[in-house]
């Protein structure tokens, strides 16, 4: 699955739960202030459930940004193959 695969996927869900008109690589909690701790929980969870996977407490605390988040699923989903 590309990048451009995962955004695709994702931004749906995380528009959805952040309620923002567009979810892209320049997304990050500390640029959209509805991406706070519970809606942060909450796109994991959704993220969690339409992937198959889970992301660790460790993991989920390091990602807070569109980037970090799509290259961390990019490498989850590569090696779930």
């Amino acid at each position: 699955m590309t990048p451009q695969d995962l955004y695709a996927e994702v931004s749906p869900i995380a528009t959805k739960i952040l309620q923002i008109p567009q979810f892209n690589s320049s997304a990050s909690m500390t640029s959209i202030p509805e991406w706070d701790s519970l809606a942060h929980v909450q796109l994991l969870s959704a993220i969690e459930k339409k992937f198959g996977i889970e992301i660790s407490p460790d993991d989920a605390f390091k990602l807070t940004s569109a980037e970090r988040l799509m290259q961390y699923l990019h490498a989850i989903l590569k090696d779930k193959k």
